[in-house]
């Protein structure tokens, strides 16, 4: 015969324990929510990442040494990769489809697009002003629409809807 052992804590006790550790405790690196799609058009062929994945992190820039905050959206999940970095270049080097956007760089937004394990890349500018739409922006989460069409000048396309929160910051 068979005993089964029950817990004394009654169940809703152990569902509140694990409700509040979910909140208190996310799974670190994961990324928030977002959907879109970026599009190139290279002399290899078209790229068309089908954005997945956002990751918000912050950081000095490379070149004004200030404390930036850059977007990182790709079709691959590389949290874990993000949170083992020690640096923002490193980061950067995980993105293998998708596209980084830095944001307090200067008046403009600056981008890199890549794709077939970056292979391909392209970066620019756009307006903030002409390509966000702002939903949220303090210093731990961005929300809102990007939008950036430099087809017609050989760039890319840009269509994607987010919502990130900080998963690192850097100091180098």
């Amino acid at each position: 015969m068979r005993h089964i052992r029950r817990s004394r804590v009654p169940l809703t006790v152990q569902a509140l324990a694990l409700a509040s550790a979910a909140v208190l405790f996310p799974a670190a690196g994961n990324a928030d929510s977002v959907s879109g799609t970026i599009n190139y058009r290279s002399k290899a062929g078209a790229v068309v990442v089908n954005v997945a994945n956002v990751y918000l992190i912050k950081g000095p820039d490379a070149v004004s040494g200030k404390t930036i905050r850059e977007l990182i959206f790709t079709s691959a999940d590389i949290g874990a990769k993000l949170q083992a970095c020690a640096s923002m270049t490193c980061a950067s080097g995980h993105v293998t489809e998708g596209m980084t956007v830095d944001f307090d760089a200067g008046p403009r937004l600056n981008y890199w697009v890549v794709g077939n394990g970056q292979m391909i890349q392209y970066s620019g500018t756009a307006k903030p002003g002409e390509t966000l739409k702002v939903a949220a922006d303090t210093a731990q989460r961005l929300a809102g629409t990007l939008t950036i069409d430099h087809a017609a000048v050989g760039g890319a396309k840009v269509n994607v809807k987010f919502d990130a929160t900080v998963i690192k910051q850097f100091n180098k």
